[in-house]
């Protein structure tokens, strides 16, 4: 089917976005992501990238100990499908990926998107991002800035089209809590 669909690694937009917008990586409790800003932008983009109709946005994101009130917020949003993974002792996500790249393969095998709008930097998604174009999806990827330094080189050379979100752009949707 000729749709496109937006798949957050939200670990990713919170990790890249926060060290652009403060120059550290402080823990996402001192951070606030506008959640509507950022949503409406990535609609944006992947209008930018594609003309097709939105089938939805897929939220991917860790939660240790079931969903936050954030998650749940989004949780009920219409057009958008959330996505939790694990968050290890240590902070790092586990099974992310898998959920996404799961969902990017059986959307491309099911016909039902021809665009795919990829945040995220991990190569592990390489894999996924390849099947889906032999598919005949085109997966465009959209990083922040900047994406060499934070987003896989085999990842951004697999993908169809490579974007960057400037400080300005993540400045408009992500910042650091005042005390």
């Amino acid at each position: 089917m000729d749709r496109s669909a937006v798949f957050v690694d939200a670990g990713y937009l919170f990790a890249s976005g926060a060290k652009l917008v403060t120059g550290s990586l402080p823990p996402r409790s001192q951070l606030h992501l506008d959640h509507e800003r950022v949503l409406e932008l990535l609609v944006e983009k992947v209008r930018e990238q594609s003309p097709l109709p939105l089938l939805r946005v897929y939220w991917y994101d860790g939660a240790s100990h079931g969903p936050n009130p954030a998650h749940i917020a989004l949780a009920f949003r219409e057009s958008l499908k959330l996505r939790l993974g694990l968050v290890d002792e240590h902070g790092g996500q586990q099974g992310v990926d898998q959920l996404l790249a799961g969902d990017l393969v059986t959307l491309a095998r099911n016909h039902a998107i021809a665009d795919a709008l990829l945040v995220s930097g991990d190569d592990d998604l390489r894999p996924a991002v390849e099947d889906a174009q032999a598919l005949g999806v085109r997966v465009h990827l959209l990083g922040i800035a900047p994406i060499r330094e934070n987003q896989a080189a085999a990842l951004v050379q697999a993908a169809d089209t490579s974007r960057e979100l400037s400080a300005a752009e993540v400045g408009s949707f992500l910042s650091r809590r005042s005390k």
